[in-house]
């Protein structure tokens, strides 16, 4: 080598010898041409002209025998190849040229099987685990290790789904635009990209070849998953539609279904209505927005592990969770336009009908950005007049001194205190029974209540139930 030092990392496609004039004609990209110097011009000038017409016409080496007709290349050929990355060898005139193709044919021919092995295993090995239902996460870790580059799959907004490191080395060499980017299509849509963000050193075509076949596979992924979550949205949609509307038949098939969509039968649970407030029919923008909102409630429960029980009428979303599940949902950030309210836990089947009406009796009550709970709303709309909440907000306060053999004793005494103005005394006299006797009555269904009657909201509480029951009382004060 005399020259052209840095072009020696480049590929050869292929060598052969030229004695004629011109030789610029008769080369292409990626060859390495060999001469005697027998047509090769004498003049320095055209020399170099002649070097710059070779590369031009892509040529990656060139090879002089000497000594016969020249005894080296001229200093400013060398200067011309330095500077343009050819690489120049000056060529013993006893070594054949004939030894030098053959070697360099037979390197060219094993690189292009050991290209063409790699290769097949490549698709052997993604195409494998594309059919036994790898996870991208799978995928991402067999590319990156096939290659050993660092990958990640990305969604079309530049997310990463899935990655596998396989060398220590700074991904963003080039920014977060650098590396190599694949597309992921579907339809002729790109739903995503396959990056290879281990660029220290230049692909290969193997490696080029590598993502593009990933990128099917993962276009092929993605495609079944859509396919599974449409069937299970319609199925799942399907289910929990029938379970609100009380229509579900639970016969063997139709609960071993519901087991397999991630429902137990035996379990608690709540329904909770993500309400948009858009007006009725839906324009084509409503609709978008709460198929968004359907895709991110999904996500999250998805991401929380939780069976995705979800159904869509008109401008509500319905959740069917585990009690407590909705605090794990909710968003706040993410759903600030939209209002939850969340009906009580019910056991099995049966109960989350019951959950779905009250949810439903909450709609008059929302508040956006807010989870409204049935519990926390009974007061308020009680006060406000909703007579269906008369009943649920009486049972409610009332439904702990039901534990207690006495409790129907607890609750008369408790219900003539506060018709007494909550004074010891004078339910004592209303009763005809010692001021201790109330007192520990009292005290009892303070504890059964988790209450105390000191408290004004409590206090309030109890004299709106006390109207609300149509308490009157007797001459002697006794409770009718």
């Amino acid at each position: 080598m005399v020259a052209g030092m840095v072009g020696l990392d480049r590929d050869v496609r292929g060598i052969h010898a030229i004695d004629i004039p011109e030789p610029s004609l008769y080369v292409t990209a990626g060859q390495v041409l060999l001469t005697t110097g027998y047509a090769w011009p004498r003049d320095e000038r055209l020399q170099l002209r002649q070097v710059e017409s070779l590369v031009d016409r892509g040529l990656v080496g060139l090879g002089l025998a000497v000594p016969h007709f020249f005894d080296h290349f001229s200093d400013g050929t060398r200067t011309v190849a330095e500077r343009l990355g050819l690489a120049l060898l000056e060529i013993p005139w006893e070594v054949p040229f004939a030894e030098i193709v053959e070697d360099v044919h037979r390197a060219i021919l094993a690189e292009q099987y050991r290209v063409i092995e790699r290769s097949e295993r490549i698709h052997r090995e993604l195409t494998s685990a594309a059919s036994e239902g790898a996870t991208l996460e799978e995928l991402a870790g067999i590319l990156g290790r096939l290659i050993n580059r660092n990958v990640s799959f990305e969604d079309r907004e530049g997310r990463t789904l899935a990655s596998y490191r396989a060398r220590d080395v700074v991904d963003d060499a080039m920014g977060r635009d650098g590396g190599h980017r694949c597309p992921i299509q579907l339809g002729g849509h790109t739903v995503g990209t396959v990056r290879i963000t281990d660029i220290v050193e230049p692909l290969t075509e193997l490696e080029y070849r590598a993502a593009e076949h990933a990128a099917l596979v993962a276009a092929l992924k993605i495609a079944h998953q859509r396919e599974l979550s449409v069937l299970e949205s319609r199925l799942g949609h399907a289910f929990v539609a029938s379970l609100l509307e009380g229509t579900f038949d639970p016969t063997p098939q139709a609960i071993e279904r519901a087991r397999l969509i991630g429902f137990d039968p035996q379990g608690r649970y709540v329904v909770a209505l993500f309400v948009l407030e858009e007006s009725l029919p839906i324009d084509r923008d409503a609709f978008l927005r709460r198929e968004r909102l359907v895709h991110n409630v999904r996500q999250r429960m998805e991401d929380l592990r939780l069976p995705r029980l979800v159904s869509v009428s008109h401008n509500h979303v319905a959740v069917v969770t585990r009690e407590g599940g909705i605090a794990d949902i909710w968003h706040k950030r993410e759903h600030l336009d939209v209002a939850v309210i969340v009906g009580r836990a019910h056991d099995g089947f049966a109960g989350i009908r019951e959950s779905y009406r009250e949810a439903l009796q909450l709609v008059p009550y929302r508040r956006r950005g807010v989870v409204g709970y049935f519990d926390e709303l009974i007061f308020p709309r009680v006060i406000m007049g909703d007579t269906e909440a008369r009943e649920p907000f009486l049972r409610a306060l009332f439904a702990p001194l039901e534990s207690d053999k006495h409790g129907e004793t607890i609750k008369m005494t408790l219900l003539t205190y506060v018709s007494a103005g909550f004074q010891v005394r004078e339910t004592a006299k209303r009763l005809a029974i010692h001021p201790n006797t109330v007192r520990y009555r009292l005290d009892r269904a303070s504890q059964l209540m988790e209450q105390s009657f000191d408290d004004p909201d409590t206090r309030f509480r109890l004299q709106f139930a006390l109207h609300l029951l149509g308490a009157v009382h007797n001459e002697d004060g006794t409770i009718l």
